[in-house]
């Protein structure tokens, strides 16, 4: 059982709660009448609201039926409760919070084996509104549009067969028009394939108004009318619905009513109260238009557990409790009825008297009016209604005079019953309109503004975002100067006491009085702290993210516009272009980062062709000294300059000699010549002890002399050798000298494998190589023979090697392979073909990398890898053989 937080705490339950919200994205209508509905009962109790956006700041949700890339939410381990919207955490990660007992409500339909109570609205009795209203124009085939792959989609299907079934009509399945999202295109798509093929339907039933609205206007480009061929009927009762023509009939599901239960009910468990379940609202509302066939103009009814009212005995009282839902912040649940109470009586005065109601009257009926914030098309609603009221009131003084007429003190006299009072009636009612009119009117000339606004500032925050340095961009510079509420930005870095673990830095506070948190650091869940939350109003916290780009997260004090038909809402927008300024700072940085390496490299490759030239000059002065035959090897080129006395050495002319190593390895006898290439690939590997060996060399009358081969090795801002420059001298006649003791090879000439110690000494400078030039990588593949390798299988392998790579022996039956200066994707084709040229016996696995985002590692850690790998394999492969033994 859940003990509850208070309990935990120590505290009464008078103290200030902070609910998190955690939900896809923050904006449009959706989400934003939900949030608007929570927001309304947690601040009318003093609680505070934090909404967080699991979605990258990148996309719009409608645009993914298949949730995407879902980042870590924040601040799980600060809030007292939590409200999951639909598919803001996957189904594994949501059970896992149900099973820790923290007070948790979903909002939206979820997993069967959850505990946490869930919140829903009647799309059940919407669906059956909107079925029973086509069933009544005489529509008899229906279809249904939508992607029903969606929890809350597939309800609606479910509850339109119902429908159709209790109105006896057949469901046909070819009448069901799957869509891949809720967007308009595709929507759209669908209605031009059925324009082709031709409608089986007269009607259709839009899952939501964004496909209901695309699907019109398919039908429109394809050349049919609605609702003359194809009604039309959408759900959620949008502003986009109330803006294309014809007009959208739509379902209003009371997104705001089910947020605020969402509250409720996760306030009662964070009590310590036992809720479980699912709730359903039982209201919603039908707002007929034109795209059903209804021409009387935009009407509402209130629907109660599917059932709408035959004859609406309180039209005003039915209009108004639908064109006044709230999608603000601030709950008054009596302003509604206080504006019923004044329209009533300023219109019973107006007919009982013939008199205009007072110009204060007035204002202030306009006044409260647009308080209310009337939805779109309230006028056109609200007008009717209040004529209707007006007869009302009219039949009920006339009642009143006639039942004063059968009492002794004779009839009442009641001017506006007169029949020369009429037009005087009229003209009050008259300015009652006109005061309905300027109260709605102002509503949307404040929306127009703000929405200006938004533009003016979207427009100063990109241009802020694009010039902006990297410290301006942390401390939030470049949000438009008018806020005042809280915002703070906190971005990601690693975990300096928990390795692979990373932790939030607050980089930049404004507003509120977290300035103080500047430069402190806190794990992701106790993100945002209580000083970084706006006490006024809701608090948005949305991932400062691009793609899989992910910075840290921004938090933001405001209202969300509840009204947008996208979800790209400003905070979406200034999240997603912080990051892309934030990679821009940091690839600039990167940038001039690599141009002062370059600078820096091209010094030291300057200053090394000095100290090249001074060398040479000097061996050059000290061959001539000496007698020595000089020599000057290009690695990269791979030509040797031989000097004069070089050649004289060898018994021929300058001009005889080839610009080629094999001018001289060729002429190495060949019991020395192991050692001569052992010496000369130890240079090649990057080895910094000079060269120094002693061989014999065939002059050009066939007999050998005995030389001695000094040089040294220069090496380019790679750290890789770029030039051998050498002397060779006689030391003596060979005819009388000892043969040279043999020693042991580095590179056996035959496979051309190196020794172990080469091999960890090449290893352990491509590792520090890659530390050096991040641009560069290595990998080491791990190669398993069925038996002790021949010479032709070593010597396929090394010919499917390049010049700087290298292998060694490890064990009986393994091979290490060094690839240098390849990436993942050569590693992988090169040990596709060690795999063809070795057989199907041969076993070639990648065991190492130094990648980007690779961990640094050591010679002796790829080693221990790579006789790991050879005794998996061997063990394999001895099972196998036994299998095979006892088969």
């Amino acid at each position: 059982m859940h003990v509850s937080i208070w309990a935990q705490a120590g505290r009464g339950p008078g103290r200030t709660l902070t609910i998190g919200v955690l939900c896809p994205v923050v904006g449009g209508y959706y989400f934003g009448r939900m949030l608007a509905g929570m927001a309304r009962v947690l601040r009318s109790e003093g609680h505070r609201l934090v909404a967080v956006q699991t979605y990258p700041a990148d996309i719009d949700r409608d645009e993914f039926p298949v949730p995407p890339y879902r980042r870590a939410a924040p601040g799980l381990g600060r809030f007292d409760g939590l409200v999951v919207v639909t598919t803001a955490l996957a189904d594994a990660e949501l059970r896992r919070l149900d099973a820790t007992g923290t007070p948790v409500v979903t909002l939206g339909v979820p997993p069967d084996d959850l505990r946490a109570p869930a919140v829903s609205p009647d799309n059940v009795g919407g669906v059956r509104a909107a079925v029973d209203h086509l069933v009544e124009h005489g529509h008899r085939s229906i279809g249904f549009l939508g992607s029903t792959d969606q929890r809350d989609i597939a309800e609606r299907y479910d509850a339109f067969r119902d429908a159709l079934a209790a109105h006896g009509l057949e469901h046909a399945p070819e009448h069901v028009y799957r869509t891949r999202d809720n967007q308009e295109a595709a929507a759209e798509a669908v209605a031009r394939r059925l324009a082709e093929q031709g409608m089986a339907t007269t009607a259709t039933l839009a899952a939501t108004d964004r496909n209901a609205v695309g699907f019109l206007r398919g039908l429109h480009l394809s050349g049919l009318d609605a609702p003359a061929v194809q009604a039309v009927v959408g759900f959620d009762n949008s502003d986009v619905g109330a803006r294309t023509w014809p007009r959208l009939t739509s379902v209003d599901p009371m997104h705001d009513a089910v947020g605020e239960r969402a509250a409720e009910l996760v306030l009662a468990r964070a009590r310590g109260e036992r809720v479980g379940g699912v709730h359903r609202l039982d209201v919603s509302a039908l707002v007929m238009r034109e795209s059903c066939g209804c021409a009387r103009g935009t009407r509402s009814t209130v629907v109660v557990a599917g059932n709408a009212p035959r004859c609406d005995p309180d039209p005003l009282g039915t209009v108004a409790r639908v064109v006044f839902a709230r999608a603000d912040g601030v709950r008054n649940p009596g302003a509604t009825e206080a504006w019923l109470t004044m329209v009533r009586q300023l219109v019973e005065a107006s007919v009982a008297t013939a008199q205009q109601p007072p110009a204060t009257a007035l204002r202030a009926l306009g006044d409260r009016t647009a308080t209310l914030r009337p939805g779109p098309g309230a006028l056109e609603q609200l007008v009717p209604a209040l004529r209707l009221e007006s007869a009302r009131v009219r039949e009920r003084l006339a009642e009143r005079a006639a039942a004063a007429a059968t009492r002794e003190d004779g009839p009442a006299v009641v001017a506006g019953l007169e029949p020369e009072a009429a037009d005087a009636v009229e003209e009050a009612i008259s300015e009652i309109v006109v005061a309905l009119a300027r109260g709605c009117a102002h509503g949307d000339l404040a929306r127009a503004g703000r929405l200006e606004q938004d533009l003016v500032d979207q427009n100063l925050v990109d241009l802020e975002l694009m010039r902006a340095d990297g410290e301006s961009l942390r401390r939030l510079d470049w949000m438009p100067r008018a806020r005042t509420s809280t915002a703070a930005l906190a971005l990601w870095e690693d975990d300096p006491a928990r390795p692979g673990e990373r932790v939030l830095r607050v980089v930049g506070v404004r507003g509120g009085a977290g300035e103080n948190l500047v430069g402190r650091t806190m794990p992701s869940q106790e993100f945002p702290p209580p000083a970084l939350t706006d006490p006024r109003s809701l608090t948005v916290v949305v991932p400062v993210a691009f793609g899989r780009s992910d910075r840290g997260f921004l938090a933001v004090g405001g209202l969300v516009d509840s009204r947008a038909t996208s979800t790209r809402a400003r905070y979406n927008h200034w999240a997603a272009m912080l990051a892309v300024a934030l990679e821009a700072e940091e690839s600039l940085t990167a940038l001039q980062d690599q141009r002062r390496r370059l600078v820096e490299e091209a010094e030291r490759e300057r200053a090394l062709a000095h100290d090249v030239a001074e060398v040479e000059e000097r061996s050059a002065l000290v061959s001539i000294a000496a007698n020595d035959g000089t020599w000057d090897w290009d690695v990269d080129a791979g030509t040797v300059r031989y000097s004069e006395a070089w050649a004289r050495t060898v018994g021929l002319d300058r001009s005889a000699l080839a610009d080629d190593p094999r001018e001289w390895f060729s002429r190495v006898h060949p019991e020395d010549a192991r050692r001569v290439h052992a010496a000369v690939a130890a240079q090649l590997s990057g080895t910094r002890e000079p060269l120094d060996v002693e061989h014999r060399i065939r002059h050009a009358d066939g007999d050998y002399l005995h030389v001695r081969c000094r040089a040294v090795t220069v090496h380019d801002a790679g750290d890789r050798p770029a030039r051998l420059v050498g002397a060779m001298a006689v030391v003596g006649d060979t005819s009388s000298s000892p043969v040279l003791p043999a020693e042991r090879p580095f590179v056996d000439v035959e496979t051309g494998l190196v020794v172990h110690e080469l091999f960890v000494d090449r290893l352990e400078r491509a590792i520090r190589r890659r530390r050096r030039l991040p641009a560069y990588a290595w990998q080491v593949l791990a190669v398993s023979l069925p038996g002790p390798p021949a010479g032709a299988d070593l010597r396929r392998l090394r010919g499917e090697l390049d010049e700087d790579d290298c292998a060694t022996p490890v064990g009986t039956v393994g091979v290490a392979v060094l690839l240098d200066g390849q990436d993942g994707r050569s590693a992988q084709h090169r040990a596709a073909r060690l795999a063809a040229v070795l057989g199907s016996r041969a076993d070639v696995q990648r065991v190492a990398t130094t990648e980007p985002g690779g961990a640094p590692l050591r010679a002796a850690d790829v080693l221990e890898r790579v006789t790991a790998a050879l005794n998996r394999k061997t063990g394999v492969l001895r099972w196998q053989a036994t299998a095979d033994a006892h088969a």
